[in-house]
């Protein structure tokens, strides 16, 4: 009787055996996809804050470089010089404040990068020519462009009767801003030599 008992309370104890082990393996499985998840999240992340800062300059240079060769240069020769001179001078606030976004971005992804995965030489090398650039945008945003703005409208409204100081003021400042614009570009560009050379 004894016997029979235990013959039956085994298929019992097997298939109670059988769900706990089922039930273990789910959560395993569980615990085991979710921890890939983390490191799949993880690994994205970390791709992103390596790759954003020569995204985001690489936009900036883009945009540097269409308004230089492209929009300024059919402007001029489309228009006469006076409308060209406003539509260029419309345009260059829009031109200076895209250069700071996309510039304060890739200085925030710098100084991420950095305090994700710790500093190494390559990375205050970035985080330095960034900050240059950014930098000089704002002095030709916030200095240069509002003088040049001015020196122009004193010129317009002198007519005829501007004198060479006022000409020679306004010409000091442009070739000014065009030489910040230059060096903001070279700077970029070795930015993304350094970030296209450097090891991941």
């Amino acid at each position: 009787m004894r016997v029979s008992i235990q013959r039956e309370d085994e298929p019992r104890s097997i298939v109670t055996g059988l769900k706990r082990v089922q039930s273990v393996a789910i959560v395993r499985a569980t615990h085991d996809a979710s921890s890939d998840s983390e490191s799949n999240g993880n690994v994205v992340l970390a791709a992103l804050m390596r790759n954003l800062p020569s995204i985001a300059v690489s936009i900036w240079l883009g945009a540097m470089g269409c308004f230089a060769f492209l929009v300024a240069p059919a402007a001029f020769a489309t228009l006469d010089r006076e409308a060209a001179g406003r539509l260029v001078t419309v345009m260059f606030p829009r031109y200076y404040v895209t250069g700071i976004v996309l510039g304060a971005i890739a200085l925030a992804a710098c100084v991420g990068r950095g305090a994700m995965r710790g500093w190494r030489g390559w990375d205050w090398l970035s985080l330095g020519m960034v900050g240059l650039m950014l930098a000089l945008t704002l002095y030709a945003w916030a200095v240069v462009l509002p003088a040049a703005h001015a020196a122009r409208e004193a010129l317009r409204a002198a007519g005829g009767g501007a004198t060479t100081t006022d000409a020679t003021r306004f010409a000091r400042l442009h070739r000014l801003s065009g030489g910040l614009n230059a060096v903001v570009m070279a700077a970029g560009i070795v930015l993304l030599v350094m970030e296209a050379t450097r090891r991941p």
